[in-house]
């Protein structure tokens, strides 16, 4: 009951169960290391037997016979720092994607940022030839993929910084983007696991709008066929006016597509016209 209390009321302050979520098995899964890594040091063991466990291998021959580091390594965080900054950037635009997200997407982006850029990391070793025996850790990759499909997702919400006052979302993303990058290690493999994150959540933000759009076609088609039918009523008329607003709101007007752009003037101009 306790557990379940605590959950719900994580839940509460981050706004997304998924995100809390995600939150803790970070969180438990770096105690967790840290413990074994503790336990191995008494014992006069060697605690590099974790890396090849749970982190991602730079070395192809490695990783596939050890297939599941793609998603372990995303909560393996050697460094209290490491996970610090990740777990404080995951909550921060977890949060505010909760807000105009189903509650499933924070999750989906998460795990296909952090294979994204874990796919980069190999990749990319091959080609440069970076030394077999260094591993990949943290999921900082997954985190940027949240980060930027947040700020594509939103560009125009305004934040309100300490000493700074209101930004645009769009460039406090900017700042943190280039931060991880200038300040992380300048091995290539790694910072191509960054760009590999970027990439999958810029990417998704467009396929979903690309979705998103072929949809909003389908219903207009489906809405005109009906038309032929029966004239929308006000009611009607109006639902649809708030749902572009709405958008507008979130997203900024130029989130618009040309075709929603039109109907946005048509509509407004046929309810002034009733009003």
């Amino acid at each position: 009951m306790a557990a379940t209390a605590f959950f719900d009321r994580m839940s509460g302050i981050c706004g997304s169960r998924n995100l809390t979520r995600l939150l803790l098995t970070n969180v438990a899964a770096a105690l967790a290391l840290w413990v074994a890594m503790l336990a191995m040091h008494l014992a006069h063991a060697d605690s590099r037997l974790l890396y090849s466990l749970f982190a991602l291998p730079s070395d192809a021959y490695a990783f596939a016979t050890h297939p599941w580091t793609l998603a372990s390594y995303m909560f393996v965080h050697f460094s209290p720092l490491h996970l610090l900054f990740n777990m404080l950037w995951l909550f921060w635009f977890g949060k505010m994607l909760a807000d105009v997200e189903r509650d499933n997407r924070i999750t989906w982006l998460f795990l296909t940022g952090g294979m994204a850029g874990g796919i980069a990391y190999i990749a990319s070793a091959i080609l440069t030839g970076y030394g077999p025996g260094s591993y990949l850790t943290g999921s900082s990759a997954a985190v940027l993929c949240i980060m930027c499909y947040t700020a594509m997702r939103m560009p125009n919400r305004t934040l309100n910084l300490f000493l700074i006052g209101e930004v645009k979302l769009k460039w406090v993303t900017l700042v943190c983007v280039l931060l991880t990058l200038l300040a992380g290690s300048v091995a290539i493999p790694t910072q191509c696991a960054h760009l590999g994150g970027i990439v999958a959540g810029l990417s998704y933000r467009w396929i979903a709008r690309a979705l998103h759009d072929s949809k909003s076609k389908a219903t207009q088609v489906r809405s005109s066929r009906r038309v032929r039918n029966a004239m929308p009523t006000q009611q009607e008329l109006n639902d649809r006016l708030d749902q572009l607003l709405d958008k507008i709101r979130i997203s900024g007007f130029d989130s618009l597509t040309d075709r929603e752009k039109s109907e946005l003037n048509y509509l407004s101009t046929v309810i002034n016209n009733k009003s």
